[in-house]
């Protein structure tokens, strides 16, 4: 018995001795620097998400069939998930970081643009022209092999199936110097 009342009054003068010494700033500071690290952290994730999409679902899921998108700066990061955009022109546009996942781009003309960082995987590119399109770090599935043109393209640092890119090589459009970044096409794709 005598045990437990000691051990019992050890532990209301370490109770006491705390609340002694932490003012009621410092406790604040174990509450609300947990709760502003938390929602820190949750809006600096929302933010990065809102960066990747353009802010938005923006193009994503709709017809845009045989629209005039080029020589804009203007679509730079936008979401064209699943768009359908036969025949549509985007060239000279800047589509840096852009999403095209699973979209339809037949016969869609890209030329000249600024695809860097953009994503083309998943689509339908039948007859799509890429002359001259600097693709620096774009991601594409095998529907490259479908394109109308690759002629001038800078693929440096892409990120395409092994078995596409092989494939792509032995094209006869696979030629020529990117007129914005001077890359040679074939040097660009690693042919050998």
């Amino acid at each position: 018995m005598m045990r437990q009342s000691v051990s019992q009054e050890q532990d209301i003068e370490s109770v006491a001795f705390v609340s002694s010494t932490i003012t009621p700033m410092r406790m604040m500071d174990h509450v609300w620097k947990p709760a502003l690290l938390a929602a820190g952290l949750f809006l600096s994730t929302a933010t990065a998400a809102g960066a990747v999409s353009g802010g938005g679902l923006d193009y994503a899921g709709i017809d845009i069939t045989g629209q005039d998108f080029s020589n804009s700066n203007s679509y730079k990061g936008k979401d064209f998930t699943q768009v359908i955009a036969k025949g549509t022109s985007f060239v000279k546009s800047n589509l840096q970081g852009c999403r095209f996942y699973k979209a339809y781009l037949v016969n869609t003309d890209f030329e000249g643009a600024d695809l860097r960082g953009a994503s083309l995987e998943d689509t339908s590119m039948d007859g799509a022209n890429l002359k001259d399109v600097n693709a620096v770090g774009t991601y594409f599935s095998k529907s490259l092999l479908d394109v109308k043109s690759v002629e001038n393209a800078d693929f440096t640092d892409s990120q395409i199936p092994e078995k596409t890119q092989i494939l792509l090589c032995e094209r006869e459009d696979v030629k020529g110097t990117n007129p914005s970044t001077g890359v040679d096409t074939r040097e660009s794709l690693m042919c050998l």
